[in-house]
């Protein structure tokens, strides 16, 4: 019985990833929503963490997140604990965090810390990985060679990218085009207002759907973006390339939707048009940006299963578009204020969508123009995955 169910789970994932093949290479023309089970099957999900976030960079935060001495994050890529921590040198390191005694976890959460401490047995480490204390040891206990197995670390244009896969390609060729688009933004010098860490009940695919078509934006942000950035006035790259995908919100001139006042253009290298366009940006696999001249609001996310998704969000502002004293602080609140009620629009959707993905009735309808960049993820994951299918 159970290897006939085995069977019948390994027909349905192939089929699967037969309707993914399928439909990425249809002409965009004709491109339809994505197949509902690649959002429910569990080996798709196996497959998914092995060949995709095990392999990818991952955006894990900013350069200014890691700024000072010691600061941290504790996170996990692909289901693989990960320490995240700045030397305030401007080095950005990544470790396992795991202990190399007795596999306790060794931090949690963001923070700052001088050595990393297991909280077990107290092995303490340096912040460079290397073990520096271990009491009641024995006298042939050598702490030569032990340390914390270490992952590669790439800062682009401020953001911080971490690769569990020693051989991987460096990221900064693979988003050249998309440097020259973003240049005059200069993203690396927006600094952080805040952090937030959650877990949606979507699928992560889902939700970077949601993120990166402005279809919906007339109707489910209809009184909170879509009077700033209508629908209407929405514009797809078609040159993006294989490494990520992208559209261009424009404004309404004079009409906001973060709060009641304009905020400051401070950067003098924007062109008329930059300073009224809002690049919305999903750097594959689940790097997810909108850039404007005075903020950016940003989502890194990591599966939690095939319906739970661990979201880690903020929002950064560019120098001299938040006042300082109380006003700056009003300011950042009402932002906060704005962009949880934008992502609380979009909950319930993404989550029903998930939950209506079992349904034997779900099925992918025809995509509209304005779902240009799901096309475009459709093509990444057919890559990413497909080649390893024996249909």
């Amino acid at each position: 019985m159970q290897d006939s169910q085995s069977r019948i789970r390994a027909t349905q994932t192939s089929s699967a990833l037969y309707a993914l093949n399928e439909q990425a290479s249809l002409p965009l023309k004709d491109a339809r929503a994505m197949p509902p089970a690649l959002y429910a099957d569990e080996a798709i999900l196996d497959l998914e963490l092995e060949h995709i976030f095990a392999k990818q960079w991952c955006c894990v935060g900013r350069v200014q997140d890691f700024a000072r001495t010691g600061a941290y994050l504790a996170t996990e890529i692909a289901g693989e604990p990960v320490i995240v921590v700045g030397d305030g040198g401007g080095t950005i390191r990544a470790f396992s965090n795991i202990c190399r005694h007795r596999s306790a976890r060794l931090l949690e959460g963001c923070g700052e810390t001088k050595r990393i401490v297991c909280p077990y047995h107290a092995w303490t480490y340096d912040l460079e990985g290397q073990l520096q204390t271990f009491t009641f040891m024995g006298e042939n206990f050598s702490p030569n060679g032990v340390c914390l197995p270490a992952f590669r670390t790439e800062i682009w244009h401020g953001w911080v990218y971490v690769n569990l896969d020693a051989g991987a390609d460096p990221i900064a060729p693979q988003l050249q085009h998309l440097g020259e688009i973003l240049g005059n933004y200069q993203m690396a010098s927006y600094r952080p207002l805040f952090r937030v860490d959650e877990i949606w009940d979507t699928n992560w695919k889902i939700l970077i759907e949601n993120f990166t078509e402005p279809y919906h934006f007339f109707i489910a942000h209809k009184d909170t973006v879509e009077p700033a950035l209508p629908t209407r006035l929405t514009r797809h790259d078609d040159d993006c390339g294989d490494h990520f995908t992208m559209f261009r919100q424009y404004r309404v001139p004079g009409v906001a939707y973060e709060y009641d006042d304009d905020m400051a253009v401070a950067n003098d290298l924007l062109s008329e048009e930059e300073r009224g366009m809002y690049p919305i940006v999903n750097v594959f696999p689940a790097h997810i940006y909108s850039v404007s001249p005075e903020r950016i609001f940003w989502m890194s996310l990591q599966p939690s299963g095939t319906r739970q998704v661990r979201v880690h969000w903020g929002l950064d502002a560019y120098p001299g578009s938040i006042p300082d004293g109380e006003e700056g602080d009003k300011r950042i609140a009402d932002l906060r204020v704005a962009f949880d009620k934008i992502n609380a629009e979009d909950k319930g959707i993404v989550q029903d969508i998930r939950r209506n993905a079992a349904s034997q009735h779900a099925s992918p309808g025809a995509l509209s123009p304005k779902e240009r960049c799901l096309w475009d993820f459709q093509k990444y994951l057919a890559r990413m995955l497909c080649a390893l299918n024996e249909y």
